[in-house]
């Protein structure tokens, strides 16, 4: 193929390497890595290669796992639809160049990279989990019966890349989704995995493994239903997100807020929790997520339990939610806010009319507000409502 990649294999800060993908036709093992290396300013030489089967390289990552300093490669080998192989190379104790430059003789052999391990998988991410130095290969499996499925820690050990801690995933998993590498918070940020499964019955459960001293834990499994306790239910659930910039993901919960008319509700809150590697769950924020008109608003706790919200479309180019204190079933909402995004040749006219002000604003688009007069202290004047009113990136 016409891809190529200039990468630093050898940790010395400089991308000396050219990374090639070639296919041949016929060959027993048609997929070629090629890794050709910087001589002088203009050549490179071939100077190691990766072979490999399937119908494609779905992803390839570079990582120092023995702590040596150069980086081994890891390949993920798409052998059909939804069918994966990893494999991790490294390209120690090949035969080097002679001491005046000039290309030693070497025949395929001596340039194909040693593979260290191959293996099934069905997501995997690179991380230091356990905090030695060195990188990990984390492989999520699932188990196709529909019993708990797997997180394999794969590291360094006695000379060689093998398993070194095996935790429970949830069971009933009709796919894993995704593997994020992250942290928990505490006084010292742990690093942690957050495994994200479809669940046969619906619904998506979300494991997080850490390490706790030597023993690698499944912090949100429940023992008694083998399954997390995170689940993640509903059409207004978010994605895992690090919503308050503190560096460790989030894990949302989201509820329906009662509606200011009959019939059901579009409208949600979603509680944003943290864990801990003690496993304890805390609320660190509450959102409203507009994900219609690409905006999020960070919810006061005083208005939690107490908060409806409605819509309506003034005019082409005017699109209204509005926040009203709810009082009961039966009972009139209080209106206390409204958000504007508003668009068109107007846009500005419509945004300083009638107590409004600007929240944000781009090229085409301005986000506006007005506090309406109430009876009820919401708590929120216009500098912070600016501070919490967020665009969805």
């Amino acid at each position: 193929t016409s891809t190529i990649q200039l990468q630093d294999l050898d940790g010395d800060g400089e991308r000396e390497t050219a990374v090639t993908f070639l296919r041949l036709p016929g060959a027993e093992k048609p997929i070629r890595i090629c890794f050709f290396t910087r001589h002088g300013q203009d050549e490179y030489r071939l100077s190691s290669m990766i072979e490999g089967e399937g119908t494609a390289i779905y992803r390839v990552d570079f990582a120092d796992l023995n702590g040596r300093g150069p980086r081994e490669t890891v390949v993920s080998w798409q052998l059909g639809a939804g069918l994966y192989q990893l494999g991790v190379y490294t390209m120690d104790g090949l035969a080097r160049e002679e001491e005046d430059g000039a290309a030693a003789a070497q025949d395929p052999e001596e340039m194909t990279a040693t593979q260290l391990l191959l293996t099934a998988y069905s997501r995997y991410a690179l991380l230091d989990i356990d905090r030695d130095t060195r990188t990990e290969v984390a492989l999520a499996r699932l188990d196709p019966g529909g019993g708990p499925s797997a997180l394999e820690i794969y590291g360094w050990n006695d000379g060689v890349l093998s398993c070194r801690d095996t935790a429970e995933l949830s069971a009933r998993a009709s796919s894993i989704d995704s593997v994020q590498a992250n942290y928990v918070g505490g006084e010292l940020l742990t690093p942690a995995l957050y495994v994200c499964s479809s669940l046969a019955e619906g619904g998506r459960a979300v494991d997080i493994v850490a390490y706790q001293g030597d023993r690698l834990v499944n912090l949100t499994m429940d023992p008694e239903s083998g399954v997390s306790r995170e689940l993640l239910r509903g059409s207004g659930q978010q994605e895992l997100t690090d919503i308050n910039g503190d560096y460790v993901l989030e894990v949302p919960q989201s509820t329906p807020l009662p509606s200011a008319a009959d019939g059901p509700t579009d409208f949600w809150l979603t509680r944003w929790g943290q864990y801990g590697l003690d496993g304890q769950r805390t609320v660190v924020d509450t959102t409203y997520h507009n994900r219609t008109d690409g905006w999020y608003l960070d919810i006061p706790e005083d208005w939690v339990g107490q908060l409806t919200i409605s819509r309506t479309d003034r005019a082409v180019g005017q699109r209204e939610v509005i926040f009203s204190r709810w009082k009961g079933e039966g009972q009139e909402p209080e209106r206390f806010l409204a958000i504007y995004k508003l668009t068109g040749p107007n846009r500005s006219a419509w945004a300083t009319t009638t107590n409004r002000f600007i929240l944000q604003e781009d090229d085409d688009t301005i986000y506006a507000a007005t506090l309406l007069s109430t009876a009820w202290d919401c708590g929120v004047d216009e500098a912070g409502l600016r501070g919490r009113f967020h665009l969805i990136g």
